[in-house]
């Protein structure tokens, strides 16, 4: 049945405009020991103002599905039935713009190295993520930038983290103030980091995109059709709720 412009403009006024793309924020919780080393090469990652947080160029609401299975014959001249039977939780992927110290990509990888219990480093110093110098190989002391050093994969309890995907909107008080709905991934983990581009020709932002792997995401909704009514700052309230909700305390 066809509408009127007035009558579409009217209902999408009282469900508070239409939805842009461009708002979206996300917050990670990691635990300790990991913290301080993400901290070494993006500190404060989890500020507002810092580039982990401000400089996310694309991000996803993650999907669902069901896996199903076949049912047939259950009535005569019925043929196959799908039948639900568990949830699929796919990956995701973040795209984050980067500065020129490229500090989202060596944060990555430093999650990712972390995993992985490898060592790197910068001028001046060394980055260790476990604290050896040397390692044994064979019975051999080996140094730890050596091409025979072990890989010792940590615990999962040790870089598992949670991620807060929250759908923003213009409102009075910033222009991601309201937010309608939130994705909280659990265990999650960078699984692996996209290769970065670099060429010749018109000069372009370099971007680096991290896939993430994660156990489940729980999906919280938020009224926001009375905004007007309940008043400023209703990003910043939602967002408190869910890191109480989720354990999202600094560890």
């Amino acid at each position: 049945m066809a509408k009127s412009i007035s009558s579409f403009i009217n209902t999408m006024s009282k469900h508070g405009g239409m939805s842009l793309t461009t708002g979206y924020n996300i917050s990670w919780q990691v635990p300790a020991t990991l913290k301080g080393e993400l901290e070494k090469v993006a500190p404060g990652f989890d500020a507002p103002e810092s580039p982990i947080s401000l400089m996310v160029e694309e991000a996803q609401l993650p999907n669902v599905q069901a896996a199903t299975g076949q049912l047939q014959g259950r009535y005569l001249g019925e043929n196959q039935v799908q039948y639900p039977y568990a949830k699929f939780y796919s990956d995701v992927s973040f795209t984050w713009m980067c500065d020129a110290n490229l500090t989202p990509l060596k944060f990555f990888h430093t999650w990712h190295n972390f995993i992985f219990d490898g060592a790197g480093k910068e001028m001046g110093k060394e980055l260790k993520t476990q604290g050896f110098g040397k390692v044994k190989s064979e019975g051999q002391s080996v140094k730890a930038e050596d091409i025979r050093r072990p890989v010792r994969l940590k615990y999962p309890a040790e870089y598992f983290g949670k991620c807060i995907v929250i759908k923003t909107e213009p409102g009075h008080a910033s222009p991601d103030d309201r937010a309608a709905i939130a994705f909280v991934l659990e265990d999650i983990y960078p699984y692996s980091i996209d290769t970065v581009p670099l060429s010749y020709g018109s000069s372009q932002i370099t971007k680096v995109t991290a896939n993430f792997h994660y156990a489940k995401h729980t999906v919280i909704t938020n009224d926001i059709k009375d905004y007007g009514a309940i008043g400023g700052d209703s990003y910043k309230k939602f967002l408190d709720s869910l890191k109480k909700t989720f354990g999202f305390q600094n560890p």
